[in-house]
């Protein structure tokens, strides 16, 4: 996904001479929040006050969806995706609409940042060719992470997130503003992050209801 501005990563690179960014555990906990606003908004909100612990307006408080995703709301995602021309050739095989969500958040934000290649129909240009594999990675792992708390998704950080979020270690140089943009740019696909945490736990009524005096 091609960005013009390169707002964090800039604010990153003059840390040393101004004051130093929120680090990038605390930032994603913060963004993962507060899905009422973009992530990019919500970055800037937390760059502006680093000691913020909650935003002073009762329309900006955490928001926390309840209840896993469902079939029927998997579903119209893929509807959704299959209309944008963004539905994955392979799906996972899975038994778990949560599991097979992660798996689509992972593939959308490949496609949105150009690492499956050119689609000019959707704007999308390839990402380049030295594109270094751990910070590809890593900012797959924080784009997904990050959206499926914004859903209120119970999905672990993975792979060098999981052990930088827990253990501390070392991450690669990686891009702030790209993964934030794509974070947004897949919750506009569907509406926004409060509005994809509804559609994916969207539940078709039975046409049959069955007598609680009759359940076993």
């Amino acid at each position: 996904m091609d960005q013009n501005s390169n707002t964090f990563d800039a604010l990153d690179d003059e840390a040393h001479d101004h004051r130093p960014l929120m680090p990038w555990d605390e930032l994603l906990a913060f963004i993962r929040r507060f899905p009422q606003l973009a992530a990019v908004d919500a970055a800037l909100i937390a760059h502006q006050r680093p000691d913020a612990t909650v935003v002073d307006t009762e329309a900006l408080s955490p928001v926390t969806a309840a209840g896993a995703p469902t079939w029927d709301g998997l579903h119209r995602i893929l509807q959704v995706l299959r209309q944008k021309n963004l539905l994955p050739q392979h799906l996972p095989q899975t038994r778990s609409a949560t599991v097979m969500l992660t798996r689509l958040l992972d593939e959308l934000a490949l496609i949105l940042t150009g690492r499956r290649g050119a689609r000019p129909e959707l704007g999308i240009a390839a990402a380049t060719a030295h594109t270094d594999a751990a910070a590809l990675r890593f900012e797959t792992e924080c784009i997904t992470w990050l959206i499926a708390g914004r859903l209120g998704l119970r999905a672990a950080a993975t792979g060098t997130l999981k052990g930088y979020l827990k253990h501390g270690e070392l991450i690669p140089a990686f891009s702030r503003d790209r993964v934030l943009h794509t974070v947004d740019a897949i919750e506009h696909l569907f509406g926004g992050a409060l509005v994809f945490g509804e559609t994916v736990r969207h539940e078709v009524p039975s046409l049959f209801e069955l007598d609680d005096s009759l359940a076993v």
